[in-house]
């Protein structure tokens, strides 16, 4: 079958030889030349690139990248028309909105009016304003600096002009100044809050001091508030405060607000919302009257959230009645969900109700984090049936005609990735699932991973799971983890997890590639490794990333015993995290320390990937092990995946 399917991807390729291979090697290199001199000023260069390649479909990315360099100089004529060319292209967003920053800084007013009013880009409606001074539209200026003006962050530096002007028009008020105070506040821009104090009349600048104490000196000023008057602002303070303190210690928090909330005549809705944050922190550290907190709140209160952790905190004491009613109180949706299903067979099994081999059977036959665990509970293999694609040469023939699919193809090829992705999902958006399918075959093929599994996902084919879990990197994956004794698979969980095997992933936090390194911790894995290691940038070459990931994973395996759920919650979370977790929070089996987490992100990261390893085991032709290993259950050497679907 492998086989098989193996020689389908083939013919697709071998179909469309001219377009995969050779042909448009020599263009592409020339596109690389000129991208690379118009990215570094070289026009001349850059332009010789664009007269070498007439007929090239990326050819308009390098007329783009000389006029963003050079947007100053271009006469609007030009940019006007190339944007009106090239509107659907990944280009034109951000290539107007550089123009319409470069007409506002060269006062161009006229131009920018025209061709502007419509940016939502902060910069460029700041520079909208002082068009508007300029050309006598003060009406249409004092309400585009209120809107400016009334947000929880700071406005770029454009705006001072406008800024200037209104408050000269005896802007703000008192109460735009204490509207925007509380934004900044709301927002945790506490230097923009504390800017703001000069703008606030007298009786409220008390107020805004108790607030910016509050932030800063939680516990400290929550003492203090016992004897402030009863209004609304210092009640909305204090339960700013008990707001905040309660995510990381809810005792304190609690230890303040019950006293205060005898001391002040709260709204009932404020006043519930204080109790449920109190009672929701409660369950997260697992306490054992969690239960009770929440019992005691009203119903509107008891949202899938609570209803979540109040199964957490039965499951951490052993309470398992309460586990089984907490997920029949959820909504049906919620009780189908392969998470709520497992853990109530777990309760029903616990209490030794015969039942709960019913409800593992019918979740052991799913190819999930749950379902995995619910066939080893039954003692049966995993389940997990395939779906092998062909290759359709008549519907790849046409999206190979689609200028658009064209471009995005390209555009992965001479490695512009990010305008790739975007080019992709536009032209992607309007594919039936057999289109979405043959898509993803081509992205395979020619190496582009990601956009092969998002097609995948976007088709409802989720179980082809060869092209949606790749090998990728496999000459280098297989002996490195080989090496430093890691299981395969584990590796291609995680970076299937951490990724989605897109070599240039880049987080919010600053991880970079496939495994999804921070550089500080790829220098020092380096360091002692004995690697070489030469910035932040190399992160996203797949190799080097290989190398250091599997270097950095090699160190946590060693340091935590090969517990791949310590391994992986330490990978994702950092040691620190980890550590903390194991000293506050009870010892409980595998399964149910995973689900108590209470970083909701790490608590979903371990079991996608462990499922995702399973899926690899099955992939690489090996037993699966891994999953039942990492949660203390027998593992039967002998156990193969089956296809439990007739």
């Amino acid at each position: 079958m492998r086989l098989v399917a193996a020689l389908a991807v083939l013919a697709g390729l071998l179909l469309h030889a001219e377009w995969v291979l050779a042909d448009r090697e020599a263009e592409r290199e020339r596109f690389r030349e000129g991208w690379a001199a118009a990215s570094r000023g070289d026009q001349l260069n850059a332009l010789q690139a664009v007269l070498d390649l007439p007929d090239y479909p990326l050819t308009p990315y390098l007329e783009y990248e000389l006029m963003r360099q050079r947007i100053d100089q271009v006469p609007a004529t030009v940019v006007v028309a190339f944007l009106a060319r090239y509107r659907d292209w990944s280009f034109a967003g951000n290539l107007e909105t550089r123009w319409l920053r470069s007409l506002g800084r060269r006062s161009r007013h006229e131009q920018l009016l025209a061709h502007g009013i419509n940016s939502r880009d902060s910069e460029v409606r700041c520079h909208l304003g002082r068009a508007m001074l300029a050309t006598g539209d003060t009406a249409q200026a004092r309400e585009l600096a209120r809107e400016l003006w009334l947000v929880g962050r700071s406005q770029p530096r454009a705006c001072d002009p406008l800024f200037a002007w209104w408050r000269r028009q005896g802007n703000p008020g008192a109460e735009l100044a204490w509207q925007r105070f509380v934004l900044a506040i709301e927002a945790g821009e506490t230097s923009l809050a504390g800017y703001l104090r000069r703008y606030l009349a007298d009786e409220d600048r008390v107020s805004a001091e108790r607030w910016l104490a509050m932030h800063a000196r939680p516990t400290a000023t929550l003492r203090q508030a016992r004897s402030w008057r009863d209004h609304a602002r210092n009640r909305d303070i204090i339960a700013s405060g008990i707001h905040r303190l309660a995510a990381s210690d809810w005792e304190r928090a609690d230890s303040y607000w019950q006293p205060l909330r005898s001391r002040f005549d709260w709204p009932p809705a404020q006043q519930v919302a204080l109790d449920r944050r109190i009672a929701l922190f409660r369950a997260v550290a697992l306490d054992e009257a969690a239960i009770v907190a929440i019992d005691a709140l009203p119903a509107e209160a008891v949202d899938q959230q609570m209803l979540e952790w109040r199964t957490r905190a039965a499951l951490a004491h052993d309470d398992w009645p309460a586990v089984i009613d907490s997920i029949q109180s959820m909504t049906l949706g919620e009780q189908a969900s392969a998470r709520w299903r497992y853990w109530r067979a777990r309760a029903l099994a616990e209490l030794g109700r015969p039942e709960a081999g019913l409800v593992y059977a019918s979740l052991a036959g799913e190819a999930n984090f749950h379902g995995f665990l619910a066939a080893a509970r039954l003692d049966q293999p995993p389940s997990l049936c395939s779906l092998e694609l062909s290759v359709d040469p008549a519907l790849q023939r046409r999206l190979l005609r689609d200028a658009e699919f064209e471009r995005a193809i390209e555009l992965y090829h001479v490695g512009l990735l990010g305008h790739g992705r975007r080019t992709w999902a536009r032209a992607s958006s309007r594919y039936t699932p057999a289109e979405l399918r043959q898509a993803a075959l081509l992205a395979a093929g020619v190496g582009w991973h990601d956009r092969s599994i998002a097609a995948l996902n976007a088709s409802g084919d989720r179980q082809a799971y060869r092209w949606r879990f790749p090998l990728v990197k496999r000459g280098l994956v297989e002996p490195e983890s080989a090496r430093h004794g890691l299981p395969p698979a584990l590796v291609y969980g995680l970076m299937r997890a951490e990724s989605a095997m897109q070599p240039d992933a880049l987080s919010g936090a600053g991880a970079r590639g496939l495994l999804q390194l921070m550089p500080d911790t790829a220098a020092a894995v380096a360091r002692r490794n004995g690697m070489s290691y030469r910035g932040q940038s190399e992160l996203f070459d797949g190799d080097k990333n290989v190398l250091l990931g599997i270097a950095h994973l090699a160190e946590l395996d060693r340091r935590y015993g090969s517990n791949w759920t310590h391994v992986a919650a330490a990978y994702n979370a950092g040691p620190g995290a980890l550590a903390r977790w194991l000293r506050e929070r009870p010892a409980l089996e595998t399964d149910r320390w995973i689900e108590t987490l209470p970083f909701f992100e790490t608590r979903d990261y371990i079991p996608r990937v462990l499922a995702f390893a399973t899926v690899y085991e099955w992939h690489l032709g090996q037993p699966p092990s891994l999953l039942a290993s990492s949660l203390d259950l027998p593992v039967n050497s002998g156990t193969r995946f089956e296809c439990s679907q007739p």
